[in-house]
Parts: C-alpha cells; sequence; structure tokens
C-alpha cells in the first residue's frame, strides 16, 4: 500500500482518502529508498544526485506529516536508529557537515554541507 501512496505522491495526486491508511510500514519504506540509494553510491552516483534523491524521501515523508502530525514520533525513533547509515550515505557522497531535525509543524529538515567534486 504504500508503495502505491508513493507512486502517487510522485505523480501528484495524493488525496485526503490515501492519509486514512495506517502507514506502520512507513519506516521500513523509508529504509527500502534509502537502501536502493546505498546500492546506488556503491555503483559511483554524483553527490548531486545523491543530494536531490535524499530531498526526495525527505519531502514524501513531509508530504504525509502535513496531513499525519501523529506519525513524528515513530519517524523521529527511525531516523535516531538509522542515523549512521545516513551519516555513511552522506560520508560517500562527500559530505562536511550535515544534519537532522525534527518539529512541528515542519516535519524533517535535512540540512548537508558539502564540497563536491564535478
Amino acid at each position: 500500500m504504500i508503495d502505491d501512496i508513493y507512486k502517487k505522491w510522485e505523480a501528484s495526486n495524493l488525496n485526503d482518502d490515501d492519509f486514512k491508511y495506517d502507514f506502520m510500514d512507513l519506516p521500513s519504506f523509508i529504509e527500502k529508498l534509502y537502501d536502493e540509494m546505498k546500492i546506488d553510491i556503491i555503483k559511483d552516483l554524483q553527490p548531486y544526485k545523491a543530494y536531490f534523491g535524499i530531498l526526495k524521501i525527505n519531502n514524501f515523508i513531509n508530504s504525509i506529516l502535513i496531513k499525519r502530525p501523529d506519525l513524528i514520533s515513530m519517524l523521529s525513533d527511525w531516523f535516531e536508529k538509522e542515523k549512521n547509515v545516513i551519516d555513511k550515505i552522506a560520508g560517500k557522497i562527500g559530505v562536511l557537515y550535515f544534519s537532522v531535525s525534527i518539529g512541528i509543524p515542519g516535519g524533517i529538515s535535512i540540512s548537508m554541507t558539502f564540497q563536491p567534486h564535478l
């Protein structure tokens, strides 16, 4: 179901009924998206592509949090648990400084500073 919601989000076709889903599998879905990015990094993903990939995941999460702020604690726990994985991705793409902040309103904010090798 979350795959369908993600596809609808990519096509800008989400409606209010889509947010009635329980989203309990959202952390595992996000983990899958990050895992796909790690595979791409092994294949020499360019820093700007990784950056925009992370922004895309972040925007998807925030589009859900706008309608379902009750999910913020579940996602906060997931980000805390997975911070090392995200740090590794950031390191592989040349990030000098990386931070994740989570708050209401606003959702998740990801900040990166890096010197890309273009």
